[in-house]
């Protein structure tokens, strides 16, 4: 994350120790999530995993189950939902997949090499603040992606070893990665291209190992495999879904993209890890161990910035095929020369800097307000992330959740952000043809003839056809931000509700 600036200093090169350095890096980052946490309100994402985990399920319509199994036990483990208790495991595996960066890079091209791949990484903002904080799938997907890679480069150069055990590790590891996210798919066809175009991973091929470690990931995705059968395949319809193809050519698509995939990891980061990656690949299978880390790179982000040609798409999809090209990137800076590396190192401490001060403003905006006279000026964009718990106090003192009452919104974001309110002991319903897992989670023909109450934007309350019998005036129901409006909603009650 932002915690690495004590630790890069002109005699980075002389410790004897990195590992203990990495170490101290990563506990200083993790202390620095739980803080960053524990202000951060709820994203979009998040309160919608928040209350989506609360019903168990084989699998789920937006993803793979495990990040929301893992909610979904820890809540119950803990009896709280409280967000810093929840946000806890997915910190704990951000730790866990910083020393497995650490160690994948130290494995592959040596220690120096690992310590500056825990530094990128830690820096990079989608890794370091995003994925390894928040409630969402990337997080178990890395720290399973990030074992499996170090274990299958363990097994390929380290010949003569017996395999067949850190095969089936492989492979578990893998499975967990499907677990995850759809992406696990290419992290076992990048290990397969990677097998396929050397001439150990061919003979690795004509052993049981690899073929073990194909059959233990398959057992890991039959959840979702048997969750989708049953449900018309519809998870797998809607992720091919979004590759827009047959809409049309967007022919600067891919350079959008690739500007935005920039800004994610930060250009002056994203520059050296396509540098280090585009000369893996011009390099060949002749140098295996940039070759495994290219291969496993190569098909996120080709297949993903290649469908921009067709639609927008979304930045964060290429990330996992970014995430090895960091060690790539690490070999890189520590082979730099002395005066490059010592830029390297001011460049590090300055991102370090710059983050620390960026989310020690940002993150208190989000909650509280705290920088609203500067922030309302420019136009707030912390007010995506307004806490909805005001909403909670205002329903209970005006003594609306009655019995046969449901809440309700148009939108599945909206809705996602109720149902983490309310959802525990109010049933909340989304109304719209993308209802998500909501289809699942509550089905609207349950609720015929109950009275629901419906909070959403003026827009939405105004020209949605709601199906009651009967509607009450709409009621503003904003919510504020530091004494002002940060986002304009408003509710109306409606009654007998007709599905």
């Amino acid at each position: 994350m932002h915690a690495t600036a004590p630790f890069i200093s002109e005699s980075a090169p002389q410790i004897k120790d990195l590992g203990r350095a990495a170490l101290a890096i990563i506990v200083v980052a993790t202390v620095l999530r739980v803080a960053l946490a524990a202000v951060l309100p709820a994203g979009v994402d998040e309160a919608y995993s928040i209350g989506v985990a609360r019903q168990f399920s084989l699998s789920y319509f937006d993803h793979p189950p495990l990040h929301l199994w893992l909610v979904g036990a820890w809540a119950r483990l803990t009896g709280s939902e409280n967000l810093l208790v929840l946000r806890l495991p997915f910190i704990a595996l951000g730790a866990v997949s910083s020393w497995l960066m650490y160690r994948l890079g130290a494995t592959l091209f040596g220690e120096r090499a690992g310590f500056w791949a825990l530094i990128l990484f830690t820096l990079a903002p989608v890794f370091g603040v995003v994925h390894l904080t928040m409630i969402l799938p990337d997080g178990p997907l890395i720290a399973a992606a990030l074992g499996a890679a170090l274990v299958v480069a363990r097994i390929a150069f380290r010949p003569g070893e017996r395999t067949l055990g850190p095969w089936a590790l492989a492979g578990l590891l893998a499975g967990l990665a499907l677990l995850s996210k759809y992406h696990g798919v290419l992290l076992i066809l990048g290990v397969l291209l990677f097998l396929l175009t050397t001439p150990e991973g061919r003979r690795q091929l004509l052993r049981p190992g690899p073929w073990v470690a194909a059959a233990i990931a398959g057992l890991c995705f039959l959840p979702v495999l048997v969750w989708n059968a049953q449900n018309d395949w519809v998870s797998f319809g809607f992720q091919s879904g979004r590759s827009g193809i047959g809409s049309g050519l967007r022919w600067l698509g891919p350079l959008e993209s690739l500007a935005i995939q920039g800004g994610y990891l930060l250009p002056w980061i994203f520059v050296p890890l396509a540098w280090a990656l585009v000369r893996a690949i011009a390099g060949g299978p002749q140098n295996q161990r940039r070759w495994l880390l290219a291969c496993l790179a190569l098909l996120p982000i080709a297949i993903f910035t290649a469908l921009t040609l067709f639609s927008r798409g979304l930045a964060h999809w290429q990330m996992p095929g970014w995430l090895f090209a960091i060690p790539l990137a690490g070999e890189l800076l520590a082979d730099a020369g002395k005066r490059l590396g010592r830029a390297a190192r001011i460049v590090a401490i300055g991102t370090g800097v710059l983050l620390v001060a960026l989310l020690g403003i940002g993150a208190p905006q989000a909650r509280w307000g705290t920088f609203d006279a500067v922030f309302h000026a420019l136009g707030d964009p912390a007010d995506a992330l307004v806490s909805w718990e005001q909403l909670k106090p205002e329903l209970e003192t005006r003594g609306l959740l009655g019995p046969r009452t449901f809440i309700a919104s148009s939108n599945w974001i909206r809705a996602g952000q109720l149902n983490a309110l309310f959802g525990k002991d109010i049933p909340v319903l989304c109304l719209c043809e993308d209802a998500r897992q909501f289809r699942w989670l509550n089905p609207p023909e349950r609720y015929a003839g109950w009275t629901g109450i419906i909070i959403d934007t003026p827009k939405r309350i105004n020209e949605t056809n709601w199906p009651f019998a009967e509607i009450g005036e709409a009621q503003e129901m904003d919510l504020m931000q530091a004494g002002r409006v940060a986002l304009r909603l408003k509710m109306l009650i409606g009654k007998d509700f007709t599905p």
